[in-house]
């Protein structure tokens, strides 16, 4: 049995828009349901099948209006709330990511319980998709040593509009300038990709030039 060149690019369609729903990152499934929608729209308007292509062609919209806001209108879609401590959620967040807070932060749970630490949410409209914990510091500053994503929304540049360009931290908080202290390799790469650049004694500070 052999398929022509249409069916195989309708089946090619079919399977980028099965791989899509199988990408845990948010982002990765919708640049796949992205590229799996708009193809198989095209095969729609070739095969004349008209409502397989509009279907798939306001996928394919939907899509790029929800990147859109994930990546280049953060302000709308994403924000950052404080914490009344103690929290009985934030135990729950830690301890429900704990193997990866371990390897991220590997003292953070030694000093989680700090009189002077504040915590603050990254919110999905109401949902938690973020952690953020510091303290606040001489000359009002606030230390950040705690930056933790969910694995499905990492892609989304959350720390680009928190702590970096969008200075989301530093509008909620007031404070005249954020700082950062890493507490791994993974920790320091990932400041260094934001745009942060070591100072005296392991502090990291925003110098606005992404890497």
């Amino acid at each position: 049995m052999e398929f022509s060149g249409v069916e195989i690019f309708g089946y090619c369609a079919s399977a980028l828009i099965a791989y899509s729903l199988t990408r845990s990152s948010i982002i990765k499934l919708r640049w796949f349901n992205l590229f799996g929608a708009s193809s198989f729209c095209v095969y729609g308007v070739i095969i004349g099948a008209t409502p397989v292509a509009l279907l798939n062609g306001f996928i394919a919209l939907t899509n790029i209006v929800y990147l859109r806001k994930m990546l280049l209108q953060a302000e709308t879609h994403f924000s950052v709330l404080e914490v009344s401590m103690p929290s009985n959620y934030v135990d729950f967040f830690l301890n429900y990511h704990k193997a990866e807070v371990d390897h991220f932060f590997p003292r953070f749970f030694k000093k989680m319980d700090e009189p002077n630490r504040r915590y603050y949410f990254m919110m999905e409209n109401t949902e938690v998709v973020g952690l953020l914990s510091g303290f606040p510091v001489e000359e009002n500053s606030f230390m950040v040593d705690f930056d933790f994503v969910v694995p499905e929304y990492r892609e989304c540049r959350l720390g680009q509009f928190v702590l970096a360009q969008g200075q989301q931290l530093k509008k909620v908080t007031g404070y005249e300038q954020i700082f950062a202290k890493a507490d791994s390799t993974e920790h320091e790469h990932y400041l260094q990709q934001l745009g942060f650049s070591p100072k005296k004694n392991g502090i990291w500070s925003y110098d606005g030039q992404t890497n």
